[in-house]
């Protein structure tokens, strides 16, 4: 956005004039046209050129329209009709004053006190242009042009036979930028061009990047999603690890607990083999005993007298006593012996399963400790199996789980992050595109104004001169495309009505664009301006009347260099330069007159 001194500068520009002009010195015309080799003088302020109809007159300005590159004639007709007759080559030369003026000169970037713009033509309709004698192409020369503010297209600056006409017919669209062109406000139309078309560009912009953001949206949702399935993943998958930790560390617990119940077992054995042996070396004690017991009854037997069967029965008696005691003796030792065996046959399987539990412990052990630190539980293997296989059925069900899940989400994330910002900076920029397309609207249409409220009271003016009344009116300049200007008429007493090709006559046509003409005159950029028959189809009081304000006018402004051409006389000061063109014998003669 430029600042306020920028803006005044610029406007300060646009409404100011330059004094420092490049007015035409020459015209040189070589088999173009009647003209076989004339050389026409000009000079700043007024120049009329008068002759007789066929002389060759309009042949001047449509040569300095054809030097300068005008297309309206190349529309109107070929390049090559304009050779003269029986002739292969022309060439038209417009010679600009160039001298520098507080040291600069007009064509800044030619260091020259003088600039010759010709073009050749050619029958067979090949043309090209030269500048102080180097080629340069017609985009070099209407650029060169331009700097001086000189756009030979433009009807206010040139205006040919009949263009009068065209002018009312043009559209009030048309007349608007052909105002703006001549004024030197045509850039301030290209501005807004421009500054349109940057926000165009950056409307265009926005669209994709919305288009992209809601990408990046959808792939920041979706790998999130995506992300959120592998953080449960790991989770349920930490948790199978734990589980499975805590499995292998129950069944090391399982086995642990089988061993100590094994050993406890055996422990618990070699004290019933103890008591055992001590019953059974205590049944055989009581059967040695009674052994003894017996054999002494016998030999008491033996050795007893008298043997009476009295005596005899009673030791008898004894000795089956015993006997039936030492055989219960002997067979409670056997059966304890026997209970020894079996204890012991036992507690040898205890001591081989018990072999096998702790080879089997410490396989476990090893690999439990693979799946991490021991974890004391009382669950059994089974209850944390039933767990495993429900997580297992969870992880299943998150079917197919990305690994790099969560870079890809960041590195989504982030792009969004870096589109979403850049979405944000185009934003801003979008506002302050339009602020700046605002900006300069205003300014042309602040500029527009106040060149309408300028010239509107001029162009009252001269029509009061005729006895007629005017007004100037813009419209839509709120939309550039559509802005335009219209002018307004009325003659002898009658309330003014559009200027068109239908409602006026075409003398009161004329009458009201000259007069629209010479009250813009002093904010036109152009240092020359022509027109070729202006005086057509007006009467002789208003003829005279538009001759002294054109004469005035161009005696108003010395710094611009006004081109007349009439078939008329035109009484005019001593300050003028008049130009006689007459044919002689079909070739046209150009002459001053000495003044």
């Amino acid at each position: 956005m430029e600042n306020t001194d920028e803006r005044s500068a610029e406007r300060l520009e646009l409404e100011h004039r330059v004094k420092s002009v490049p007015h035409i010195k020459e015209v040189i015309l070589e088999n173009f046209m009647s003209h076989e080799y004339s050389r026409i003088p000009l000079k700043p302020g007024l120049n009329v050129i008068m002759g007789p109809n066929g002389a060759g007159k309009s042949s001047i300005l449509l040569g300095i329209s054809v030097a300068l590159g005008q297309t309206y004639t190349e529309r109107g007709e070929r390049l090559s009709d304009l050779i003269r007759r029986g002739k292969d080559v022309a060439r038209v030369t417009v010679v600009f004053e160039n001298s520098a003026h507080n040291g600069k000169r007009p064509f800044r970037t030619i260091n020259t006190d003088t600039v010759s713009v010709a073009r050749y033509l050619k029958r067979n309709g090949d043309y090209w242009h030269y500048v102080n004698n180097r080629f340069m192409t017609k985009a070099e020369v209407e650029h060169l042009l331009k700097q001086v503010g000189i756009n030979p297209n433009n009807m206010l600056i040139i205006m040919h036979q009949n263009m009068i006409e065209q002018f009312v017919t043009k559209s009030s669209i048309e007349k608007l930028q052909m105002v703006e062109d001549a004024v030197g406000a045509s850039k301030l139309r290209e501005r807004i061009l421009d500054a349109e078309a940057k926000l165009n560009m950056l409307l265009t912009e926005e669209m994709s990047f919305k288009k992209t953001l809601e990408e990046a949206r959808a792939t920041v949702e979706y790998w999130k999603e995506e992300y959120g399935k592998l953080i449960k993943l790991r989770r349920l998958e930490n948790h199978r690890a734990e589980l499975e930790r805590e499995l292998v560390w129950s069944q090391v617990i399982a086995l642990e607990n089988d061993v100590k119940r094994v050993e406890d077992k055996i422990a618990s054995l070699i004290l019933e083999i103890e008591d055992l042996n001590k019953e059974a070396s205590e049944h055989e004690s009581k059967a040695g005993a009674l052994r003894e017991k017996i054999r002494e009854t016998l030999h008491q037997l033996r050795i007893t007298e008298p043997r009476t069967s009295e005596i005899l029965d009673d030791l008898e008696k004894k000795i089956d006593a015993m006997m039936d005691e030492l055989i219960e003796e002997k067979v409670q030792e056997g059966v304890t012996r026997f209970k020894i065996r079996l204890t012991e046959s036992e507690m040898r399987k205890l001591k081989s399963q018990l072999s096998e539990l702790k080879t089997k412990l410490a396989s476990q052990m090893s690999e439990a400790e693979l799946k991490g630190p021991r974890v004391e539980t009382n669950r059994k293997p089974t209850e944390i199996q039933e767990d495993l296989k429900i997580l297992e059925v969870q992880i299943s069900s998150l079917g197919s789980v990305t690994p790099n899940a969560e870079e890809m989400y960041l590195l989504a994330d982030a792009k969004y992050s870096e589109v979403e910002m850049k979405a944000k900076q185009l934003s801003e920029n979008i506002e302050k595109a339009k602020e700046e397309v605002e900006h300069r609207k205003e300014v042309w249409r602040e500029f527009l104004r106040k060149l309408v409220a300028e010239v509107e009271p001029a162009y009252v003016q001269i029509l009061k001169s005729v006895d007629a009344n005017g007004k100037i009116s813009l419209r839509n300049l709120e939309d550039i495309e559509k802005a335009s200007l219209d002018l307004y008429v009325g003659f002898r007493g009658v309330e003014p009505v559009l200027l068109d090709s239908h409602t006026q006559s075409g003398g009161e046509r004329i009458v009201a664009t000259l007069a629209f003409l010479l009250a813009l005159q002093k904010y036109v950029k152009s240092p020359f301006r022509a027109v070729d028959e202006f005086d057509v189809h007006l009467d002789p009081l208003n003829r005279e009347r538009m001759v002294k304000m054109l004469t005035a006018t161009a005696k108003a402004d010395p710094y611009v260099q006004y081109i007349i051409i009439t078939p008329g006389y035109i009484s005019v000061g001593e300050d003028a330069n008049v130009i006689i063109v007459q044919n002689i014998s079909g070739k046209s003669s150009v002459g001053v007159v000495e003044r």
